[in-house]
């Protein structure tokens, strides 16, 4: 009772469906190919519930075939016909190529299905396998069509398509799985025969909402060359698996006792065969090939070799392969070429720079410059064919093009290729294509290079910033020996100069080496060897001022509160008390500079330094009684690298010691007016 109704509404709505469509749009094709395609599935599924009149079996055998036939038809009619996009001519071939082989395949099989139910003394077995074979050829077809339709459309139009792709594809399928049953078993499960039309059944609604769909459908798409290519992939790959199903099965009627190792064998040659060629790259050129020649007017879909172009340059870098080795890979798929190698130009001699699958000659000629790649207009163009054999080139015997890659006017290299895989003749396509990726590449290349170029200044610029840093630490140390040497004749005999002087040449010493490893550390980018450490500010800052007051006539003043005295922070000790040691200098500089117009005139030589906690901050401010400083200058001068007022200054203290602090988390501002003196307030994060 299942089997009648669920054949009986499915051959009703069918039949009802295809009667809506031609009253819908009788004059257009899909319609009409719409309407049949439903039309014969209809009768098909009536068929299975009317078997006792004459030659009924036959009739539902052949339904069988032609409704999957039905279908196919339909789906490739959606393929463009005439658009009117640039494009069209070649949408419109792709269309005619891929009816073509529908429209070729359709008749065969529909004639080999009425020859083979016609007898003609065949024996019943073998028309059973005939039969078999047939029906396995429909399905693949109809599920070949609906790949390709469904892989031509973007996502608005699969929204759409959905409703006919989807339902018609889980049929087909079904069907292929229960032939594959009746292979391995023999014969076919009467409850497969139950499901399937209740699965017709279900179809129905939703090719009901595809027709009141209708102007998607009726008006064609572009289908994409990758969609071609799988399709008729596919096809192939389905018409090989037929051939070595009709062997499997024609292997009994040889040897019936050595039939199943016989078919084991052929399966898996087949599978593995299969396999060989679908990883070949030989046979996917050449199947590209074939598509480009006789589906496309162009031969190549440029939306997509750009993006793959982009793709290749931009994100092969995650597999650690140079910029060089991913343009000779880029330019090579497209003409499907197994390798190459790339030169750059240094002074119009050739750097072989990287290969990919490719070992070049030892001995290329130079100097090689861009009028070896132009003709008498000055165009450019690939040297390849006669071309090469008159270049210099042709002495690379495995070269097969050689490419340019121009930039601004000159000439950044040049590619060689191997030959393709498959035999190819470039043509002006070939080459307009290659010149087009050639510039695109040259760009990357000249790219790379300025971002080389400019960061190895910028390391050359850090390691002399380094430099000079360290020149003013010199300076330091030289000023202290000297001032040691200067009182030594008159000091020498008193032992505690004595010791003072020891110190302070160990000191020196230890300073130097410090240095030393400070430039070691540059190349690696770091700025110092010294690592932080907790610290009590309040000492070192007593320290350093009686330090520098006993070189200095000035007097100093330190005044903190008895909270202040125990602030922490946490920095490098060597650099911290350099830079309050500069400070101080500097301080007491400015507090005896009495005439220099530049330094600027001060009214007592004293130094004041207070230690305070703001927030979570450390404030250091350093006081003098100068003349103090002009806002011009503080902003134009005072911070700026290697601009010194001073006679022996480096003029970078300043910045070092502010780009100390910030580096620290903290800075260093300046206070100060002509006539006011100078504050320097250095602020660092405190440990609390």
């Amino acid at each position: 009772m299942i089997h009648f109704w669920t054949f009986a509404l499915t051959a009703v709505g069918f039949i009802a469906l295809a009667l809506l469509l031609l009253r819908k749009g009788w004059r257009q094709s899909q319609s009409r190919l719409f309407a049949m395609a439903a039309f014969i599935h209809g009768l098909w599924a009536m068929s299975q519930i009317y078997g006792t009149f004459p030659f009924s079996t036959h009739l539902a055998w052949l339904l069988y075939t032609a409704h999957f036939l039905g279908w196919a038809l339909f789906l490739v009619s959606l393929l463009p016909q005439s658009p009117g996009q640039t494009s069209g001519q070649t949408a419109s071939q792709t269309s005619g190529g891929l009816q073509r082989i529908v429209g070729i395949l359709v008749p065969f099989l529909i004639l080999s299905k009425i020859i083979s139910l016609l007898g003609f003394g065949i024996a019943p077995a073998l028309l059973g396998q005939i039969i078999y074979i047939l029906d396995l050829s429909s399905m693949i077809l109809g599920l070949a069509a609906l790949v390709g339709v469904f892989q031509a459309t973007n996502d608005y139009e699969r929204w759409h398509l959905k409703f006919i792709c989807i339902p018609l594809g889980i049929a087909f399928a079904y069907d292929l799985v229960v032939h594959a049953q009746i292979f391995a078993m023999g014969d076919m499960n009467t409850a497969y025969h139950s499901i399937r039309g209740l699965l017709n059944l279900a179809i129905v609604p939703f090719l009901f909402i595809s027709a009141a769909r209708y102007k998607f459908w009726r008006d064609p798409f572009f289908v994409s060359r990758q969609a071609v290519l799988y399709s008729l992939t596919l096809i192939g790959v389905g018409f090989y698996l037929l051939l070595v199903a009709a062997a499997a099965l024609i292997l009994p009627e040889l040897s019936e006792d050595a039939a199943l190792p016989l078919q084991i064998g052929l399966l898996f040659f087949a599978l593995m065969m299969l396999l060989f060629f679908l990883s070949s790259g030989s046979a996917r050129a050449r199947i590209k090939l074939f598509v480009a020649r006789h589906f496309y007017s162009r031969k190549y879909d440029y939306a997509h070799e750009w993006r793959r172009l982009m793709g290749t340059l931009a994100t092969d870098g995650r597999n650690n392969s140079s910029l060089e080795y991913r343009i000779i890979k880029a330019c090579a798929e497209i003409l499907e070429s197994p390798g190459g190698a790339l030169w750059v130009l240094e002074q119009d001699r050739p750097r072989l720079q990287a290969t990919w699958n490719f070992r070049p000659a030892t001995h290329i000629p130079h100097p090689v410059s861009i009028d070896l790649f132009q003709d008498d207009q000055g165009a450019l163009h690939c040297l390849y064919d006669q071309r090469l054999a008159q270049s210099p080139f042709h002495v690379d015997r495995a070269a097969w093009i050689v490419i340019p890659l121009p930039h601004l006017q000159n000439l950044n290299g040049f590619l060689i290729l191997t030959h393709p895989r498959v035999a190819n003749k470039i043509d002006v396509e070939d080459e307009d294509l290659l010149l087009l990726v050639a510039q695109q590449c040259a760009s990357f290349l000249a790219e790379s290079k300025a971002a080389a170029i400019l960061e190895e200044n910028r390391q050359f610029a850090r390691f002399n910033r380094q430099y000079a840093f360290v020149a003013h630490d010199l300076k330091n140390i030289i000023s202290q020996l000297s001032l040691m040497l200067k009182n030594f004749d008159k000091h020498s005999a008193n032992p505690e100069f004595q010791r003072d002087m020891h110190e302070t040449i160990q000191h020196s010493v230890e300073r130097m080496q410090k240095l030393i490893i400070r430039l070691t550390q540059v190349e690696a980018g770091k700025g110092s060897a010294e690592e932080p450490e907790e610290i009590a500010v309040y000492p070192v800052l007593q320290h350093e001022l009686a330090k520098r007051a006993e070189n200095n006539s000035g007097k100093a003043v330190l005044k903190a509160d008895a909270a202040a005295h125990s602030l922490m922070i946490h920095v490098p000790k060597e650099r911290f008390c350099a830079t309050i040691g500069h400070l101080l200098s500097n301080a007491f500089e400015a507090g005896a500079c009495k005439d220099d117009p530049i330094e600027n005139e001060t009214s007592e030589d004293e130094v004041e330094v207070s230690l305070d906690l703001i927030g979570d901050k450390i404030i250091i401010d350093i006081t003098d009684h100068g003349a103090g400083m002009s806002p011009e200058f503080i902003r134009d001068t005072l911070f700026v690298p290697f601009r010194s007022t001073k006679r022996s200054g480096f003029g970078v203290g300043a910045f070092q010691c502010r780009e100390f602090a910030r580096e620290q988390g903290g800075d260093l501002d300046v206070i100060s007016s002509p006539g006011s003196g100078t504050t320097m307030r250095l602020s660092f994060p405190a440990l609390l």
